[in-house]
């Protein structure tokens, strides 16, 4: 059950908005609306024991979510999967200055049918103590000046299709995983990357690429920039970066895959399993 609940099918050319609106719990989601069409949330400070908003549409139609200024925050003892924003890969997503607190999963979770078509682009969307996004497995997803920080209960990303981060901010103790078998690019510009564990793990499988430009890379501890399992196709490009590492772990394993450095110095106690794996 919503605090707010609009559950109507094929509701393509409606509009629902919702506007300085606070929930601070005691509902399954904060809002929920169903039925596709057009939906604003704005100024807002949502909680729910599943979700703080819920928006889908099952039947082939269209939607688009505007979020903007708002916070969705976890009640205490949220359900062992909750997550922020719940929305349908084929619907559209324009989020600017959101902020998730500590979800068990995600601040933005892309599911559901039918087909993963739609365009989310995330800007200063910031994820504490959770992860900050599980992307569609075809849809187009874009984090601009973005973070992810603090103690994610379960895991890091899931960047399951093609993604473009720029200026966004990775320090948080969650791994970032892909999808396996998806062939898609995945590009992170001028990023910040300052890790607790492994930042990227490709694992048995995973194809495509990943390009990293311009970042600031720092690993300590035990922390890790890549690690592609011997299974991975993946080819990793590291261009015109700056890696500062005294990490007591390999800060790049290839195991698998490849990973070529370009304008960029190799840290020291860098791995990899087979000549032509690590290419500086």
């Amino acid at each position: 059950m919503g605090a707010i609940s609009w559950q109507l099918y094929r509701t393509w050319n409606s509009r629902l908005v919702v506007r300085n609106v606070t929930i601070t719990g005691g509902y399954g989601s904060g809002i929920i609306r169903s039925g596709g069409g057009a939906f604003e949330v704005t100024d807002c400070d949502l909680s729910g024991w599943v979700d703080g908003i819920a928006f889908f549409e099952s039947h082939g139609g269209s939607g688009s979510l505007e979020l903007r200024n708002t916070i969705l925050r976890a009640p205490a003892n949220s359900k062992y999967s909750s997550i922020g924003l719940y929305i349908h890969p084929h619907l559209n997503l324009n989020a600017d200055t959101v902020t998730g607190l500590d979800w068990n999963r995600y601040v933005i979770y892309l599911n559901g049918t039918p087909a993963s078509t739609g365009r989310h682009d995330l800007k200063a969307v910031s994820a504490i103590n959770c992860a900050l996004i599980q992307t569609g497995s075809s849809s187009q997803t874009t984090l601009m000046r973005c973070s992810e920080s603090g103690q994610p209960k379960n895991g890091g990303s899931f960047l399951k299709g093609p993604v473009t981060s720029i200026d966004s901010t990775w320090e948080g103790a969650g791994m970032i995983a892909v999808l396996e078998g998806v062939d898609v690019e995945r590009r992170f510009i001028n990023d910040t990357i300052r890790p607790k564990n492994i930042w990227m793990a490709l694992g048995s499988r995973t194809a495509g690429t990943v390009t990293i430009t311009g970042a600031q890379v720092d690993l300590a501890g035990k922390a890790a920039l890549v690690k592609l399992t011997s299974a991975s196709t993946t080819a990793v490009t590291i261009t015109s970066s700056q890696i500062r590492s005294t990490s007591s772990s390999f800060p790049i394993n290839a195991e698998g895959g490849s990973v070529q450095l370009i304008g960029t110095a190799a840290p020291q106690n860098c791995r990899a399993v087979l000549p032509g794996r690590l290419v500086v």
